[in-house]
């Protein structure tokens, strides 16, 4: 393999998403090029990105584009690897094109594609996953999962979400929030939930400060339920920040209520700035969220579970969770996942 390597990613995740699995790619001085096929450009910072946009259609067309982009760069650029982003539907489209120039792939499952391919229409995806070259994963559990599945075990990594410890450190004044949640205002965030916990604490004497960044629809009927609740004091709603580092510093506990995530980066975030996560046993956060040694783990939707997590988080076992985040710290770094990434592609 030549000492410069292009690697191609098609990718059907959100722009601020893939940008930060692309950063990794920064830290590996051997990768020369990533070129992205997407629906839109990537307006990014990252030195070695070059946009491919592919034109808009219906499914079928785009699948057509897609499959007919990646062929096209392969051939002209003279591509190394190529990367899915995520296998359900233009990484698997990705892969076949790749599989027709004979160049190496690799499809990433991130969060929503490891269930779609457990859905019996998504049974071409998952031979897509099988017949990949390697295939990277967001936690233990999904390995095992995929390997009962039938995809072959010596090919798949965990790949973390890698986050700047730079720009996510530990904050050094005191406090403004007790809790920071983290994520759009839609119904499988749960925000109504973590609302509603932190009102329960009342009647124990406990008033809870909680900041929500994020939008969305229901921005409307949580500041309504707060209301209700008699908590609109005691929460937030700092909407979109570009400047998250800078609150999650300013915070002690991060809590995340949702009824389904893959591993969310804005745990990771967290985490890297030494908050104790109280989260939902969703995705793989369990991967990465050890019980009552660094956070805490609850059930969906269960109201008393959260606000009894919330209570111990700040009054009774946080300091020494804390003390646990910040030791494991470093295997969230940028460096450790282009690691990672190196092993992957043979480097």
């Amino acid at each position: 393999m030549r000492g410069a390597l292009s690697v191609l990613c098609a990718a059907k995740l959100h722009k601020n998403q893939l940008e930060r699995h692309l950063e990794l790619f920064e830290y590996i001085p051997e990768i020369k090029r990533v070129i992205v096929v997407r629906r839109e450009a990537l307006d990014t910072r990252l030195s070695k990105l070059e946009n491919y946009p592919i034109e808009p259609g219906s499914v079928a067309r785009e699948m057509w584009n897609m499959a007919r982009a990646v062929g096209d760069v392969i051939t002209r650029e003279r591509i190394d690897w190529v990367i899915g982003f995520n296998p359900v539907p233009w990484g698997s489209v990705a892969l076949g094109a790749a599989k027709a120039k004979r160049v190496p792939s690799c499809l990433s499952l991130i969060g929503m594609d490891f269930l779609q391919l457990q859905r019996a229409w998504g049974w071409p995806f998952l031979q897509a996953v099988r017949r990949a070259e390697a295939v990277t994963v967001t936690g233990a559990s999904m390995q095992q999962r995929l390997a009962e599945m039938g995809v072959s075990a010596s090919k798949i990594t965990v790949l973390p979400h890698s986050v700047d410890l730079l720009r996510f450190a530990p904050g050094e004044l005191e406090p403004t929030w007790d809790v920071v949640s983290v994520g759009q205002l839609i119904k499988r965030k749960r925000m109504d939930v973590l609302i509603r916990a932190v009102a329960q604490l009342l009647p124990r004497g406990v008033r809870v400060r909680l900041a929500i960044m994020g939008t969305g629809p229901e921005e409307a009927a949580l500041r309504a339920l707060c209301e209700q609740l008699g908590v609109t004091e005691q929460v937030s709603f700092l909407g979109y920040r570009n400047d998250v580092e800078a609150v999650l510093k300013q915070a002690r506990v991060f809590a995340l209520a949702s009824a389904w995530e893959g591993v969310p980066f804005a745990l990771m975030e967290a985490m890297a700035s030494g908050l104790v996560p109280v989260v939902t046993r969703v995705g793989t956060i369990e991967d990465w969220v050890t019980h009552g040694e660094s956070g805490l783990l609850v059930e969906v939707d269960q109201v008393d579970e959260l606000a009894d997590a919330l209570h111990t988080a700040l009054f009774t076992r946080g300091a020494a969770m804390r003390m646990k985040i910040l030791k494991d710290r470093e295997r969230l770094s940028l460096q450790h996942g282009a690691q990672v990434w190196r092993g992957i592609l043979g480097l």
